[in-house]
């Protein structure tokens, strides 16, 4: 790091703001409130550059507000990251020989929160480093009490208005995570594969199988499907054509034999067949496909599973038994060559759904889970959506469009780690764990006290599961005040003024905060929502791990500084557009903004440092810069002082305008040409020759250009405000500079 700004001088200027409590706001206060609410990072993952963009923006405002007069809530928070935290603990349990299996839900449940407390320590550490002035004192951790009592007073409300029900329904599993995960927490691999295309026998109903097998095989009718997934053909239950199919029509209303189990199956039309795929004709497995789950309902097929959520074949294939899912597939087609079932095979690429956590690929799995009735929630949010101003605007439209076509929301999870369903049933009268009104069953966050209705007895077991993290973090904006409690915060800064996040989370959060909000409190939970684009490799791609490709933020810092680092992530926060990035190109925006805080430096130095000793006006009106620069103005008579005075008013108007715009990048843009070029390379190089008649416009424009970039470059704005004439004690809490 330079001596543009140094580690020590960063950690004391920060201590400085949190001693004096510059950050905490004032529910009393007769100020104007603005509220921003941070998006909680995972508590298992590192800062990544995307997290400091975010933190960047929500400060960069944060600081501008309370310049403008208001009193700023800037909220932290942490998510507990449920799969993702129960999958890294899982993997160091590991590592000791130990399992949840081996420890049990309690034991497994201490250690856990042991791991959470090192890494919540850690973690925390890395927040500061970017000058994030958030009221720390009202810091929000999803699993805290307050926030589960925000979530047992959504499920209990859901479960009183009837749009909460449980069963066993086909969900996208993850085997690896072992849990149901949702369509939005996918990812697609293009992959190439083999296509198989294999003979089912056809007979009509009537007609005895094995009579029919003796014919000559040339006087045989069979049907041929396409299919990449062989091995499920165990759990075949039928065969779908689409309609008026040229070659198969005269085949619906007989029977297929499955070349693997024997078993008869029918064939018939469904117009949701995709002509172009195969031959037209679709094997139907409602086990383990959810088109197929649906075709399967509408013509009562029965649902097998030949695949466990293990990712392991059953014994309803019995020689496959236990193999994963590869092997078994290779078995698969040897057993149909051996019986000459298949016809022909080919390459053929294809979207291969993979979690987005763990990559692992996803199987569409029958499970018994929680579900919520969402078509009310999103007719509602329709109704509302327009009181959002959106940055880009399109996002309006984007999330519509979803909301119009939605469906229900599965939001339990088979783990451990977050916060339990509430709901009890009674082990001697309800064994099975029906669900219902009439059923012996309590919703309670805690074990019943009284006894059950049926048996007059206390055999209370809470149901397994626990709620999609998704379900805790869409009340956040509520959550986070004090909901269901009336609070003075939830009064007085809901809803939240401002709100960002990256586009890859629209559905899964922006969405459900929307719906949530508007259900439980009739408003909608913030006024602005900001979508930053995302920062990606040279090739497109995003930051990863495994990939290699990552830009660590905090090895910025430690080269280049907190202000030079915040200045390159601004240039690329344009609303919705993506960007290319490599460790190189941030390195040369960071220099380029190291150099600017250096000029930036010099010219103070040159104003206040440099100034002549003697001189015959006031050298500063830190009372009100727009009466100093009016007055300035009309003392002025050299047409340069004119000029530059009229070039920052300019400025402080399009600054002004674009940080209420949320254009950070054009409000950067603006003062960093005016700076460099208007102030440094024009008029301080003409004031040399008449410094003394120079020098009240000089400090004068100095001293706006301090306020204007402070919520860019705080540390170095915060460090030359110290050494500048000033009444406030921090520049934080200097008016923002108004246009004459």
């Amino acid at each position: 790091m330079t001596d543009t700004q140094d580690k020590s001088t960063e950690s004391t200027i920060y201590q400085l703001w949190e001693k004096q409590g510059l950050f905490k706001t004032d529910p009393d206060s007769t100020k104007p409130s603005y509220s921003l609410l941070m998006p909680p990072p995972n508590l298992t993952g590192e800062l990544h550059l995307g997290h400091a963009m975010q933190h960047a923006i929500m400060d960069a405002i944060a600081r501008f507000k309370r310049m403008q007069g208001f009193d700023v809530l800037l909220l932290p928070g942490v998510d507990h990251a449920g799969i993702q935290f129960e999958g890294t603990f899982n993997k160091l349990l590991a590592k000791e020989d130990l399992s949840k299996q081996k420890l049990g839900r309690e034991e497994w449940l201490k250690r856990a929160e042991v791991f959470r407390e090192e890494n919540y320590q850690s973690f925390h550490k890395t927040w500061t480093v970017f000058g994030l002035s958030a009221d720390w004192s009202k810091e929000v951790y999803t699993l805290e009490p307050k926030v589960q009592k925000a979530v047992f007073a959504e499920f209990e409300t859901f479960w009183e208005q009837d749009l909460l029900y449980k069963g066993a329904y086909i969900v996208q599993w993850c085997p690896k995570c072992g849990t149901a995960i949702e369509d939005l927490e996918m990812e697609y691999q293009e992959r190439k594969e083999k296509l198989y295309f294999v003979k089912y026998r056809v007979i009509a109903k009537d007609v005895d199988r094995h009579a029919s097998a003796r014919d000559d095989d040339d006087d045989q009718e069979y049907i041929t499907v396409a299919t990449a997934r062989p091995e499920t053909i165990y759990a075949d239950t039928g065969i779908a054509i689409y309609p008026k199919h040229p070659k198969f029509s005269k085949l619906v209303g007989k029977t297929a034999i499955n070349p693997l189990t024997g078993n008869l199956i029918p064939i018939f039309e469904d117009p949701r067949v995709d002509k172009e795929f195969g031959t037209g004709a679709l094997k139907i497995t409602p086990g383990h496909d959810l088109l197929d789950y649906e075709i399967g309902k509408e013509h009562s097929l029965p649902i097998l599973h030949v695949i466990d959520k293990k990712g392991r074949m059953t014994n309803l294939a019995p020689l496959l038994e236990g193999l994963k899912i590869d092997e078994a597939r290779e078995k698969t087609v040897q057993l149909l060559e051996t019986k000459t079932a298949i016809a022909e095979s080919k390459e053929f690429a294809h979207s291969v759904p993979v979690c987005e956590r763990c990559k692992t690929t996803v199987e569409p799995l029958i499970s018994e889970e929680w579900f919520i009735k969402m078509e009310p929630l999103a007719k509602k949010a329709l109704k509302h959506i327009g009181q959002i101003k959106f940055y880009p605007g399109n996002y309006n439209k984007i999330l519509s469009d979803w909301l119009e076509n939605i469906h229900d929301w599965c939001i339990s999870r088979s783990l451990w780690w977050g916060i339990r369903i509430p709901v009890w049933y009674c082990q001697k009268c309800n064994p099975n764990h029906l669900v219902g009104k009439d059923k012996d069953m309590v919703v309670s966050k805690e074990e019943p006290g009284k006894t059950c209705q049926s048996c007059s007895e206390k055999h209370w077991v809470q149901d397994e599961q626990i709620f999609d993290a998704w379900f805790s973090s869409g009340m956040w904006p509520l959550a986070t005040l004090g909901w269901p409690e009336n609070t003075p915060e939830l009064q007085r800064y809901y809803p939240w003024d401002f709100e960002l996040t990256s586009p890859e989370i629209k559905f899964l959060w922006i969405a459900r905060m929307i719906m949530l909000s508007l259900w439980f409190e009739d408003k909608i939970p913030f006024k602005n929502m900001f979508f930053h684009g995302m920062l990606r490799d040279l090739q497109g791609r995003k930051f990863s791990k495994s990939l290699g490709n990552g830009i660590n933020p905090g090895e910025l810092r430690d080269q280049w500084g907190t202000d030079s680092t915040r200045m390159a992530l601004y240039s690329y926060s344009v609303p919705g557009r993506d960007a290319k990035a490599s460790r190189q190109t941030m390195d040369e925006r960071c220099k380029n903004f190291r150099n600017f805080g250096t000029k930036l430096k010099n010219i103070y130095r040159f104003t206040m440092e440099l100034k002549p000793e003697v001189l015959g006006m006031p050298t500063s009106a830190p009372q009100s810069d727009v009466i100093a620069r009016s007055q300035l103005a009309e003392k002025q008579s050299h047409a340069d002082d004119k000029l530059i005075l009229n070039q920052l008013n300019n400025v402080v108007l399009g600054v002004t305008k674009n940080l209420e715009d949320f254009n950070l990048h054009l409000a950067l843009d603006e003062i960093y040409e005016f700076i460099w070029h208007q102030l440094a390379d024009v008029y301080i190089e003409k004031s040399k020759a008449r410094r003394a008649q120079a020098q009240p416009c000089l400090e004068q424009v100095l001293e706006i250009c301090l306020k204007l970039l402070h919520p860019f470059m705080p540390f170095t704005t915060e460090e030359l405000w110290q050494k500048i004439p000033h009444t406030e004690k921090s520049i934080m809490l200097a008016k923002w500079p108004i246009a004459r």
